[in-house]
């Protein structure tokens, strides 16, 4: 599996070229014609117990939440007609790391959406649906290995979405997002894995 670091660079360089270069625009024009859009984003949440917690060598910690913390996703975006309402259906790596020279600490998981959108405005949509974490891992490795490996099982969650549009043929969306879900461990206990997010997407 690919690194943090590497994802996020690559999700940063795709970026940068998208705006940077003006066939985006086109291709985003030709899309608008077509029933439905693939997307791509990637975001940034917070929330959620606490799983585990990371020390290092000068003291400091760092808290593993079941709400964090990069949100990679993909996915497609059918509208209903001539509505302003579309189903949007999408699969992400949802992952919090901690790591260092000696050893990482690691929860992630693919969260499964399906949500219905509704278009308030040209640049305002509002979105509410489910989501379906599947199985968490959390891991330690190197220094942390004691840890192991723990699977969390997520149960059934809501979404809630407000999302600005922008660009010329609003091909780009800054969303604001609100997640309830809850994990149960293998110990029977249970873990909050609610959190609140941003995520910028391209529709393409």
């Amino acid at each position: 599996m690919p690194t943090l670091r590497t994802l996020a660079a690559v999700a940063a360089t795709a970026a940068i070229a998208l705006f940077a270069s003006p066939e985006a625009f086109a291709q985003g024009a030709a899309s608008a014609e077509r029933p439905w859009r693939g997307f791509v984003g990637i975001g940034l949440a917070g929330g959620g117990d606490k799983l585990a917690t990371v020390q290092w060598s000068n003291g400091d910690t760092t808290n593993i939440n079941a709400g964090g913390l990069v949100d990679l996703r993909g996915g497609v975006d059918v509208r209903l007609g001539d509505t302003p309402f579309t189903v949007q259906a999408s699969l992400g790596w949802f992952v919090h790391r901690a790591s260092g020279t000696n050893g990482s600490v690691t929860f992630e998981r693919f969260p499964l959406e399906v949500l219905g959108t509704w278009r308030a405005t040209d640049t305002l949509r509002l979105a509410a649906g489910l989501r379906r974490a599947g199985n968490g891992k959390l891991e330690g490795r190197g220094a942390a290995s004691n840890l192991g490996r723990t699977t969390f099982k997520a149960k059934l969650g809501a979404v809630v979405e407000g999302e600005w549009l922008f660009g010329a043929t609003r091909s780009y969306g800054l969303a604001l997002r609100a997640v309830s879900e809850e994990y149960d461990a293998p110990n029977g206990t249970k873990a909050d894995g609610s959190h609140v997010g941003l995520r910028l997407s391209w529709y393409f």
